[in-house]
């Protein structure tokens, strides 16, 4: 480990950024505090890796930019290996110029020195971005990042299932939520309300929504409450569901075994980001029209507090050379019109504040009946609760609680991540409390 690894894992717990969900935590970086001026001369040639729809976008930057090339290599999704390919790449000096960086995943970056500080070239356009998105591309006070994408939470449901059950409206509440499950299972013990809570985003989004934080830092010393009374309650409750019959153990969006009993009508919702309308839209074609979306429910009625869960910036990594050239472009693949309307069609939901009322998002869906359901994404994204805090080791914490869950209760998978993410974080040299 060198000096300025060093240095920079101790500096990690004396900034704090909030973020829409798993938000992003509290880093420095003393190697990249501010990016170099860029002397390149002559044609710019950058590459840009990542694992979303993105193809068409650099297709339509290249297309504007002779001058400014930028090629696309797509890399399996961060959790899954890209950080790693990443990070093994710039090790070697053979990395990018450019990387989709999930929002939660900035400060374990920023530990191995991998991304740029590039407020000198970005901060004039953070404005053009929901402020939350800004935040969570962040680090105390200095930018890493052009927030591309949020998740706002919402309850997905079948508008003609619940006409079949008796069910007049989206539950407004966790209370009404529970209340219509029961009602389903009563009247037909194989079909189930929802779904249930199965891994560490969905666990971290709905304790994003009593605004409980799994992190904090103070002075020199980093805290760690995933066990706090937040995620204790939503531990509690959907254990509950879970005991009782009420959720089925299928997944959503993209689960096949979600597909299936979709088609079967044997799952009336599914509480999720708004990215999830895509994998609705691809997987389940012949029930367009049936599914409509509703505010994420909520623990006292009236709150008015939602969550997000997803997300991700496009961050200039170190070592390269032309990074006022990385940030046009990812300014561009952010918030051009026409960028952000290939985003939409590939499933995302803008971090820009124009890209919101794109008329694909503010006119009526013809999936979900004609319903306007950007109007339920905007106002979900606003309504996010800035009280999360990130901690350093986001891919410890998803792969522990994904391991815990598995082999027992969700109180005791809390208990068991409490413990190992207090280890995980000591063994990267920072000072750490329960």
């Amino acid at each position: 480990m060198d000096r300025t690894t060093i240095r920079t894992r101790r500096l990690l717990v004396l900034a704090t950024a909030t973020a829409i969900t798993f938000g992003v935590g509290a880093c420095s970086n003393d190697k990249n505090d501010s990016a170099e001026e860029s002397d390149h001369s002559g044609p710019v040639k950058m590459e840009f890796w990542g694992w979303a729809k993105y193809e068409k976008i650099v297709d339509q930057w290249n297309a504007a930019h002779p001058d400014i090339k930028v090629t696309f290599k797509k890399i399996p999704s961060g959790p899954a290996g890209g950080y790693t390919q990443i990070s093994n790449a710039l090790t070697a000096g053979k990395g990018p110029c450019l990387a989709q960086i999930e929002y939660q995943a900035i400060p374990s970056m920023l530990v191995k020195n991998s991304v740029m500080d590039i407020t000198q070239y970005a901060s004039d356009g953070m404005d053009k971005y929901v402020p939350s998105a800004v935040s969570s591309s962040s680090v105390g006070g200095k930018i890493y990042g052009v927030p591309v994408d949020v998740g706002p939470m919402v309850l997905f449901y079948r508008k003609d299932l619940f006409a079949k059950y008796g069910i007049t409206k989206p539950p407004a509440t966790w209370a009404e939520y529970k209340a219509d499950a029961e009602k389903v299972t009563a009247a037909d013990p194989d079909v189930k309300f929802g779904t249930k809570l199965g891994d560490a985003n969905g666990m971290a989004a709905f304790t994003l929504q009593t605004g409980h934080s799994w992190y904090s830092a103070k002075g020199d010393s980093w805290t760690v409450s995933i066990d706090n009374p937040g995620t204790r309650k939503i531990a509690s409750y959907w254990q509950d569901l879970k005991d009782k019959g009420l959720v089925s153990n299928t997944g959503s969006a993209w689960d096949p075994q979600f597909n299936k009993a979709s088609e079967a009508g044997k799952v009336l919702t599914f509480v999720n980001a708004a990215w999830a309308a895509g994998g609705l839209k691809s997987d389940l074609k012949a029930l367009s029209g049936k599914w409509r979306v509703a505010p994420m429910p909520t623990w006292k009625a009236g709150d008015g507090k939602s969550a997000s869960s997803g997300g991700s910036a496009t961050s200039v990594m170190t070592g390269c050379k032309t990074p006022r050239e990385a940030v046009q472009f990812a300014d561009f693949l952010s918030s051009d019109p026409q960028a952000v309307k290939t985003g939409i069609e590939g499933g995302l939901y803008p971090a820009s504040k124009a890209g919101q009322e794109d008329p694909s998002l503010t006119g009526g869906d013809p999936y979900f009946g004609g319903q306007k359901v950007g109007d339920v994404y905007k106002t979900s994204a606003a309504q996010v609760p800035s009280t999360w805090t990130n901690g350093p080791t986001f891919q410890q914490v998803e792969t522990d609680f994904t391991g815990a869950i598995g082999q027992g209760t969700l109180p005791d998978a809390v208990t068991k991540v409490q413990a190992s993410t207090v280890a995980a974080i000591k063994k990267l040299g920072l000072s750490v409390t329960n």
